[in-house]
């Protein structure tokens, strides 16, 4: 019985200790694509496309033959767009027609200094994602994603988009030699990514889509943000904006950020009280229906009507403020106001334009 309790010990031992305890992963899609010229050590002749970076990590320096899982990845992906082959005869322009050109997919990684560039299109189910036998010894690999064109990168537009045609973007899984023997049936498994079961698909875009949205040949324009804010509000005496006095009650502080260099931006302003009329009212106690003192807004030296946009152009990068006063208020019809606190609400709004 002392015997056999030994036997069954070690066979538990055996069972509980697993070859490459500690491998995981994540992958991080790229949040937008874009094209561009290659870099090295990719082909600097062709078109490229980052899509995403694997990291793996190990807890025991031990990482044999990751590869690329394929679940529903093609070996080669289309796009259409311009290309031109030749350049008009009269103006020596280059002639662009729309063509559907191929892509595949590369891995780049870099260990200990050596770098590696990998087709993923062997299309038998598994992708090495770095061919290199025996054990990396790395605590962390990382493959970088890229799409690669088939075609040169001169004969692509700069500025246009190219749609997507075929090839399957899904998803894939992510595995691991158990050691250095390769990678085959029997001696793999299967890695968690981003917290998922191994043996789970990992998308390959961002966003949960499986076709991307029309690529750019450049880097993606940044939308421009416009961010008002009405500052320095103040109370005033209503007899500082009899007649053609005014006096000033606010100020509109408008931020653009994300501009384009050497463009002028241009934004609508609208003023709208609480009742949308197009004239102005202070009311006693600020409620409708009270005592009223009709006034004009002035913005940009121009007087305001309730709902009519002003223009507020020549803008670009940075902060900018104008004044909001008041004036054209009636002594008589304010003198013979009851005594009390008059105000109004006013709201401002913009709406961007195009730009100039």
């Amino acid at each position: 019985m002392r015997t056999m309790r030994n036997l069954c010990l070690l066979c538990l031992l055996l069972v509980a200790a697993p070859l490459l305890a500690g491998v995981t992963a994540t992958y991080t899609a790229e949040p937008s694509l874009h094209f561009q010229q290659g870099f090295s050590p990719l082909n600097t002749s062709k078109l490229v496309a980052h899509i995403g970076t694997i990291t793996i990590s190990t807890t025991e320096n031990q990482l044999f033959d990751p590869n690329l899982v394929n679940v529903n990845l093609s070996t080669t992906f289309q796009f259409s767009g311009p290309l031109t082959w030749y350049n008009d005869w009269n103006t020596n322009l280059p002639v662009y027609e729309t063509q559907t050109t191929n892509f595949v997919l590369y891995a780049v990684s870099d260990v200990r200094g050596v770098v590696q560039v990998n087709a993923l299109n062997q299309g038998d189910g598994s992708q090495p994602l770095r061919t290199e036998s025996g054990n990396l010894s790395v605590k962390f690999f990382t493959a970088e994603l890229y799409l690669v064109s088939e075609q040169d990168w001169v004969h692509y537009k700069p500025g246009a988009n190219y749609t997507w045609v075929s090839g399957t973007m899904n998803g894939f899984l992510l595995g691991v030699a158990k050691n250095g023997s390769g990678y085959w049936d029997g001696n793999d498994i299967l890695v968690s990514v981003n917290g998922g079961q191994p043996g789970e698909t990992t998308l390959l875009l961002a966003g949960g889509s499986t076709t991307p949205q029309p690529v750019p040949y450049g880097e993606p324009v940044s939308e421009v943000s416009y961010l008002l804010t009405i500052i320095d509000e103040q109370s005033f005496s209503i007899a500082n904006a009899y007649g053609a006095q005014s006096v000033r009650v606010a100020r509109a502080q408008l931020t653009l950020a994300n501009t384009l260099p050497n463009t002028n931006y241009g934004v609508s302003v609208v003023f709208s009280n609480t009742t949308n009329t197009s004239n102005f009212s202070l009311h006693l106690d600020g409620l409708e229906g009270t005592y009223a003192i009709p006034y004009t807004l002035l913005f940009n030296a121009n007087p305001v009507r309730g709902g009519i946009p002003e223009t507020w152009t020549n803008l670009s990068e940075g902060t900018y403020t104008k004044d909001i006063l008041v004036t054209n208020i009636d002594a008589t019809k304010a003198e013979m106001a009851p005594a009390g606190l008059y105000s109004d609400t006013i709201t401002v709004n913009i709406t961007p334009n195009d730009t100039i």
